[in-house]
């Protein structure tokens, strides 16, 4: 149990020894989290099996190592980033209640969810924000729409970073789809598959 669907997660003792090779066996990770040698979202963490996902980032401090994971042909995998892109998180937004007195609770693409003013509310489910981690507080809002640069998570295109070109929305409870291109290529895929990321993202 964790803040992702356990089909868009992986265990973090699997990740440290298999995918960044820091560990060799589970006593090594074991050792490495009763150090407090290993965050995710700027949090240590102390169970091998707590799940990391989509954008979650993983620090190793005593070896410097920063990774974000994404989603490549649907397959989890870290991408090094520098210890300043480790402090915030890219967050999608899945959906958005109207609470009391008056304030918005957005929910994220990975459990997590925020109280915002009604008044400062600007954001629409499909939109990403640049949150600090662990504080959460916001650094930043990418908006889904045209000339947003989005990375493809789903899908046979998984793995594919894009320009929108456009949405097509379908009628009734159709899922709706989305035109985007890279390098001169087209891509279609469903709208729900988008994750706006910034301009420096990297896969």
């Amino acid at each position: 149990p964790g803040p992702h669907a356990s089909k868009e997660c992986i265990p973090l003792s699997l990740l440290l020894k298999e995918v960044l090779t820091v560990a060799s066996s589970n006593k090594e990770v074991k050792k490495l989290l009763i150090k407090h040698q290993v965050l995710v979202d700027g949090r240590f963490v102390s169970q091998t099996g707590f799940p990391v996902g989509l954008m979650d980032v993983t620090s190793i401090p005593a070896i410097g190592k920063h990774y974000r994971l994404v989603t490549v042909k649907g397959i989890l995998r870290p991408v090094e980033i520098t210890s300043d892109q480790s402090k915030t998180k890219l967050c999608k937004i899945v959906d958005k209640t109207v609470v009391k007195q008056g304030k918005v609770q957005l929910e994220f693409h990975d459990g997590r969810t925020l109280l915002i003013e009604k008044e400062e509310d600007r954001f629409k489910p499909g939109d990403s924000l640049k949150i600090s981690i662990p504080k959460q507080s916001i650094q930043g809002f990418l908006k889904l729409e045209k000339g947003a640069t989005c990375l493809i998570y789903k899908g046979k295109h998984a793995g594919v970073l894009a320009t929108l070109s456009h949405i097509l929305e379908r009628e009734g409870s159709k899922a709706s789809d989305a035109v985007l291109s890279s390098n001169g290529k087209e891509y279609i895929t469903l709208k729900e598959y988008l994750f706006v990321v910034d301009k420096e993202f990297k896969v």
